[in-house]
């Protein structure tokens, strides 16, 4: 069976992200906006300078929102709060890759969490984070060519994944039980 074309990915994806937005509630908006800004704090505050960029902790919001609300949630959630800490920060050639790289890594773990059967869909929060990883060594080799960059870097992103792929697994496990008191 051959691939669906993209001219029916596009509009399935469109109706999917409609759908969400039209389903979000005033309390959907505040678990947004509060998970944004805890992803802000964990990333701009709590944090490791490197040579480019630094270790930050903000994944661990960026995958649980993805696991516990939506994927695409978890999209926004990471794409508002590590950009606006990359802001802060002073790096702000690196937002674009910051949006793509939470986003891809939310999407990914999200998405993979709900179709993979438990116990093994915990991998799913490891496969975003290596997507993370991915996007991030993609944009150290196009700001330096070289990949001196690249090389540098990429343990601590990988450290910074796992640690978000675990610290949001042992959240969710954590907080799902009472999942019902928050009518998501």
């Amino acid at each position: 069976m051959a691939p669906p074309s993209p001219t029916k990915i596009i509009p399935a994806a469109k109706k999917c992200i409609i759908m969400v937005i039209m389903k979000l509630t005033v309390r959907h908006m505040t678990l947004a906006a509060l998970l944004s800004a805890l992803t802000f704090v964990l990333t701009a505050f709590v944090h490791v300078p490197l040579s480019v960029g630094y270790f930050n902790l903000g994944d661990i919001i960026v995958i649980f929102s993805a696991v516990f609300v939506h994927p695409i949630f978890g999209a926004f959630v990471g794409a508002i709060g590590a950009s606006l800490a990359d802001l802060y920060g002073g790096y702000i050639f690196f937002i674009p890759f910051t949006i793509v790289a939470k986003g891809l890594e939310a999407l990914a773990a999200g998405y993979l969490f709900t179709k993979i059967k438990a116990p093994y869909n915990y991998g799913a929060l490891l496969l975003g984070a290596l997507l993370m990883v991915a996007v991030y060594a993609v944009s150290y080799v196009i700001l330096d060519p070289t990949m001196a960059l690249m090389w540098a870097t990429m343990p601590f992103d990988a450290l910074q994944g796992l640690a978000g792929a675990t610290g949001a697994a042992l959240l969710y496990i954590a907080i799902n039980p009472y999942r019902h008191h928050l009518k998501l």
